[in-house]
């Protein structure tokens, strides 16, 4: 039965064996370039949302490459070794075929993005569109967030935004001991949810700004958590705020992160445009993930 579970390394290790072979010595530069670009191409993590998203694709991603080498080495192998020398005659050899590169995935396309979709079970009962408008933003369709570069949203210098629509939330008093500071009743109106947020621990909140999306009024605050929050000291994450059914809906991704929350009322129902930065990350970046949050429109059913 073929082990499903076998690593990139495991390929390259592989390939690399059976060029050690001396008949194999011809296509043995060709392959090894090929490899060592293989084991260069970035990855991109899926540590943002776990309940979201998963890491599924890259090791899709990964293992296609290995296996685009594998298919690339046996086809080299098998012209250059079957193949007689100086076909062209004494001291002419064969004009090499150019390597193909391998391609990196590209972010998304400028223009409107499904952010959110809304669902048959209610879990989410608005759809919400963003406009991308440069590139190096990378999301899913309908998966509730996106990220920009290669760092994601993870320090010291990552942005990215999510996405959250519900009628209750409950903040936690301390994002770090959440499981002991839940509020006995959850945050049900902008103002709330906006107030609970500028009292929580270990974060520093600016003043609320009164904003307007697609139509819709809210507020705005910016949190800055403190630069030396212990996160292994957290029990497990340093986790915002839940909602009914998922006590641990927005966690933080490191220390000094900032939260720059886009909070509006559509219709009754209180949306969370959650960007998130860091002193570090670039401000063209910031800019853009301003621009993304005020773009938002909402569709209800």
């Amino acid at each position: 039965m073929t082990d499903f579970k076998t690593s990139d390394g495991d390929v390259n290790r592989a390939i690399r064996s059976w060029l050690r072979e001396d008949r194999h010595e011809d296509v043995s530069r060709i392959a090894g370039a090929l490899l060592d670009q293989v084991d260069t191409i970035p990855q991109r993590r899926a540590t943002w949302w776990p309940a979201r998203r998963t890491p599924t694709m890259n090791k899709i991603v990964g293992l296609g490459l290995a296996a685009a080498a594998v298919v690339a080495v046996v086809l080299i192998g098998s012209q250059l070794i079957g193949s007689p020398t100086n076909v062209g005659g004494p001291g002419i050899e064969p004009t090499p075929t150019p390597e193909p590169s391998p391609s990196v995935a590209a972010g998304l396309p400028e223009g409107p993005h499904l952010l959110l979709d809304q669902t048959e079970d209610g879990s989410d009962p608005v759809a919400i569109t963003v406009t991308i408008a440069a590139p190096e933003w990378f999301g899913e369709p309908a998966e509730g967030f996106i990220l920009s570069g290669e760092s994601d949203a993870d320090p010291p210098d990552g942005a990215g935004m999510i996405v959250f629509a519900a009628r209750e939330y409950y903040v936690y008093g301390d994002p770090c001991t959440w499981s002991t500071t839940r509020p006995d009743t959850p945050a049900t109106t902008v103002d709330e949810l906006v107030d609970a947020l500028a009292n929580q621990a270990l974060r520093e909140a600016s003043a609320p700004e009164d904003i307007t999306v697609d139509g819709y009024a809210g507020k705005k605050i910016i949190l800055h958590m403190a630069d030396d929050v212990d996160f292994d000291a957290c029990e497990p994450e340093f986790t915002l705020f839940g909602l009914p059914g998922d006590d641990r809906a927005r966690y933080s991704q490191g220390a000094g992160q900032i939260e720059e929350l886009w909070i509006v009322d559509v219709d009754g129902l209180i949306v969370v445009l959650d960007g998130n930065y860091y002193a570090d990350t670039p401000q063209n970046a910031v800019d853009e993930l301003r621009a993304i949050l005020a773009s938002a429109t909402f569709e209800l059913p």
